[in-house]
């Protein structure tokens, strides 16, 4: 059997596909899976039990497909009538994406609202139900989980070595911009009283969002390690390793909780019942808006959870 399923989005989008691409692989084990979505997020999925195959979407999901007339070429008709199964997150109110597609062939076609509209149903929940279109049972509540590989594992042990006589080890992803951030000057306090109070060490995770506090961060943590625009794989198995993470509404976030790692996640205006990470050890602190967030609260938290695990 071969399925397809359309997922495009943010790194946190990706993550909770996951538990719905689980129950597939559970009732199709031996079937081939292909994704279009970004290459760079669902290398947490590529060819570790989830997913066989990732392209990216720009190639396959031509105008055409969104157009009532429009004129689908070979090589796409031929691609997606090869399916026996296709599930599209994706916006098509009036069906037109869904028509074409079976217009060229393919055999079965599940098209489903990306996002849930509601306040009460969680994100991961919301997206495993697209396979009670194709009848089965999906059992709420659904965690993410990331199966990393050996060198994944050895690559964060070589680059935590020097740094694990120190308890605790706290990963920050110290988003800045946007409704979603904090300044960044209050997740430097949070890294010394890490360093300086705990006697831990901070560990610092930069994506390309982050990059414009990079050089604030090195001055201020001169030998605390910084995971610098590394693979996702990779930056889950360091954030497996931590004993601590801290971080905003954020794909980073929704990765560590998908880890196991410990979370603490920081929310304003975003509902976390829907869009909170979703893992065993998870604590959000919320509020209407972000700057209401008072640093003493996380310090707080910090230090209650750090005392319990290492006091």
């Amino acid at each position: 059997m071969r399925i397809l399923v359309i997922r495009r989005g943010a790194i946190g989008d990706t993550v909770i596909t996951l538990p719905a691409l689980g129950i597939l692989r559970q009732r199709y084990p031996d079937a081939l899976i292909e994704v279009i979505g970004n290459t760079d997020y669902w290398e947490i999925a590529l060819n570790r039990y989830y997913v066989n195959a990732v392209i990216d979407g720009e190639a396959r999901l031509t105008p055409e497909l969104y157009s009532k007339n429009g004129i689908i070429g070979k090589e796409t008709a031929d691609y997606f009538s090869s399916f026996d199964l296709i599930l599209a997150y994706m916006s098509d109110p009036e069906g037109i994406v869904k028509e074409n597609l079976k217009k060229i062939g393919a055999r079965k076609v599940v098209i489903y609202p990306p996002f849930p509209k509601g306040d009460d149903l969680h994100a991961a929940d919301y997206t495993a139900f697209i396979l009670k279109e194709i009848g089965h049972e999906v059992n709420p509540p659904l965690a993410p989980k990331i199966h990393l590989r050996t060198e994944e594992l050895e690559f964060a042990s070589q680059f935590l070595s020097p740094f694990m006589k120190y308890k605790p080890l706290i990963s920050i992803h110290p988003r800045t911009y946007g409704i979603k951030g904090l300044p960044i000057e209050r997740f430097i306090n949070i890294g010394k009283l890490a360093e300086n109070k705990i006697g831990g060490k901070s560990i610092w995770i930069i994506g390309p969002a982050e990059e414009e506090s990079l050089k604030l961060i090195k001055s201020n943590f001169h030998s605390s390690p910084i995971l610098h625009s590394c693979s996702l794989p990779k930056i889950a198995a360091v954030l497996r390793f931590s004993s601590l993470y801290l971080g905003c509404d954020t794909g980073i976030s929704h990765l560590a909780a998908a880890v196991g790692a410990p979370v603490i996640a920081l929310f304003g205006p975003t509902n976390p019942v829907v869009w909170g990470p979703r893992g065993k050890k998870v604590r959000v602190i919320k509020t209407d808006d972000m700057v209401k967030i008072k640093e003493d609260e996380i310090k707080d938290v910090i230090l209650r959870y750090t005392t319990n695990e290492f006091g």
